[in-house]
């Protein structure tokens, strides 16, 4: 019968690839409110704090807007030698790059007195919703930077936030193969670059963009790495309130899970390359409330109501977190920077050589960002879900 049909239709795993709406302009055409730039400023003019790049390459995911953009302009203003922009094929990619190059220096407007060579500036189609193409960007990635001596900084920026319960072509919930599974395939892919950076400069970064909301779930789940069919991870209609006071699943519980897996990460990733000695460094970071097109999400719930009370900062000053971790002589691995109002302000280790810093019932964080047993998940379950060994 016709309704059998339907029903056995509707027991099917959905396996037709589809087109995913992440970007805030497909969401929600406005660009976010202007805030002050005063503490980036601060920062970028005390060399002690973000000295020059020269002569570095810097690899980031997710430039278009926002944070991203923020720290890839950072790193031209510095002089990096080379600065690749990782974002799959689009008008805004196209604009972004162009836009970027008003910071060079001894361009139109910029500073004439800078005598460091112009930081070169390539896009590098990257789309985190498909391995394929996150494997293909990787081989231009190692391509790019050899004859610069490696890669440098290597940051994990790009990231989508409370989607709906759909999954990419590869068959992964979007927010986790975006956020993390991707970003692991990527920092595999070019850590031979980055280990030849560390081995012939002294040093080399990879950082891992994380989130406040890494403190919306108690610990990993390994089915949120697993292959599954869309609307068994919590579905799209759960309200905000019975995800966070009741623990069930919904956008906002797998958005948590992909950040506590970028820190997670992080943290297991630098206890690795402490087991080998490596002078590579793992570095984690999260820019407080920091108002992005991230925030354009059907699923903002009563963050939309409660908005006007919540302290925050602009895409250059919650960039800051990040800059810290990739670029400052002060980042150690192991570190994990926030801002130290939590939503706003200059960024503090609140994680300082894989240890916590700040502890105790009321305030306390990051305590399963720091937890073993949620390093060996997270590693282990990327390495299921990627069908790869990531050796340090």
């Amino acid at each position: 019968t016709q309704e059998g049909k339907e029903e056995e239709k509707n027991r099917r795993p959905n396996t037709k690839t589809k087109r995913i709406k992440t970007m805030s302009s497909e969401t929600d055409p406005s660009p976010p409110p202007s805030l002050p730039e005063d503490l980036f400023n601060s920062y970028m003019e005390n060399e002690d704090l973000l000295p020059s790049l020269v002569d570095k390459t810097v690899a980031i995911t997710g430039t278009t807007t926002g944070l991203g953009y923020a720290l890839a302009r950072c790193a031209i203003v510095k002089n990096a030698a080379l600065v690749l922009l990782l974002n799959r094929k689009s008008e805004r990619s196209e604009k972004s790059e162009k836009d970027l190059h008003k910071y060079l220096n001894n361009s139109d407007g910029g500073d004439d007195t800078n005598t460091a060579p112009k930081t070169v500036i390539k896009t590098i189609e990257c789309d985190l919703m498909s391995f394929d193409s996150v494997k293909k960007a990787a081989g231009e990635i190692n391509q790019e930077v050899k004859s610069y001596g490696g890669l440098n900084v290597l940051c994990l920026n790009a990231g989508i936030m409370a989607m709906d319960d759909n999954r990419t072509q590869d068959g992964f919930e979007v927010q986790m193969q975006t956020n993390q599974l991707s970003h692991f395939l990527l920092a595999s892919s070019v850590y031979p670059s980055v280990k030849d950076a560390a081995e012939k400069k002294g040093e080399a970064r990879i950082v891992s963009h994380s989130s406040s909301a890494r403190e919306m779930v108690k610990g990993l789940e390994a089915k949120y790495f697993e292959k599954c069919d869309e609307g068994t991870l919590g579905g799209n209609d759960t309200s905000m309130f019975s995800q966070l006071a009741l623990g069930r699943g919904g956008p906002w519980v797998r958005y948590g899970q992909t950040k506590l897996a970028n820190s997670t990460f992080t943290m297991a990733l630098h206890h690795k390359l402490a087991e080998s000695n490596s002078n590579i460094k793992a570095v984690g970071c999260e820019p407080g409330y920091s108002v992005t097109p991230l925030q354009n999400t059907k699923h903002i719930g009563i963050f939309k109501t409660l908005d006007f009370m919540i302290p925050k900062q602009s895409a250059s000053d919650g960039c800051l977190s990040a800059a810290m971790a990739c670029f400052s002589p002060d980042a150690n691995s192991g570190d994990l920077y926030a801002p130290e109002k939590g939503t706003t302000g200059s960024p503090i280790k609140v994680v300082a050589g894989g240890e916590r810093q700040k502890t105790g019932m009321i305030g306390g964080t990051d305590k399963a960002t720091c937890d073993p047993e949620q390093h060996k998940l997270v590693w282990e379950a990327c390495e299921k879900a990627l069908g790869i060994e990531f050796v340090v």
